[in-house]
């Protein structure tokens, strides 16, 4: 049970969210796109969501920046959270643009949104929980998309959802954070979607 839980951490690590997000946007709405497009964008999210951070952690490592890709103390983050937050600003100034590329665009702006909380928290010496605050924004985008395409997928809701408990019982199980820590995470996430979904009808 315990490795199980901890692969919660792992399955949905806040680097892969993203391109699960978009993944799923794309699959759904691929009528309104030509393929080569959907795969530029697709490569262009996974590089800038995906590898570059991971270079970006790397390189942090044998400068002695951070101790481990964990990221453990609340110092350690502040570099690597304003890094992915300025990432989050480049996609949706260079990826996807508000008119044809909505959804993926306010997404992405809440995903900012929540980076920017995050590093004013991490300056406050508060050290929230960012899986939590990625898989309650991933789940409640997929749940907000589901119900605006009228997708009767009831299954891949519910996924989303054990998705997000299993993601917080996991980062108990491994002691990584407290409870207040993950609540507030989870809360984050939500809101910051709820936040840009709005957009979505304008």
């Amino acid at each position: 049970m315990k490795t199980f839980l901890q692969l919660g951490s792992y399955i949905f690590h806040p680097l892969w969210l993203s391109t699960y997000a978009m993944c799923f946007y794309f699959y759904n709405v691929d009528f309104m796109f030509t393929y080569e497009s959907i795969i530029a964008k697709l490569l262009a999210v996974i590089l800038l969501t995906v590898f570059v951070p991971i270079f970006f952690l790397i390189l942090l490592k044998p400068l002695r920046i951070i101790d481990s890709f964990h990221l453990k103390s609340i110092k350690q983050r502040r570099l690597p959270l304003l890094f992915f937050t300025t990432i989050s600003a480049v996609i949706i100034n260079y990826i996807f643009d508000p008119i044809s590329y909505k959804i993926p665009f306010y997404f992405f702006s809440a995903v900012f949104f929540c980076g920017l909380v995050c590093v004013v928290l991490s300056f406050l010496n508060y050290k929230i929980s960012l899986h939590a605050a990625a898989i309650s924004s991933f789940a409640c985008f997929i749940i907000s998309f589901s119900f605006y395409y009228q997708i009767n997928d009831l299954w891949i809701i519910s996924l989303s959802v054990f998705s997000v408990g299993w993601v917080l019982s996991s980062r108990l199980s491994m002691k990584s954070h407290k409870i207040h820590e993950l609540l507030t995470g989870l809360i984050l996430g939500v809101v910051s979607q709820l936040l840009f979904i709005n957009f979505w009808f304008v």
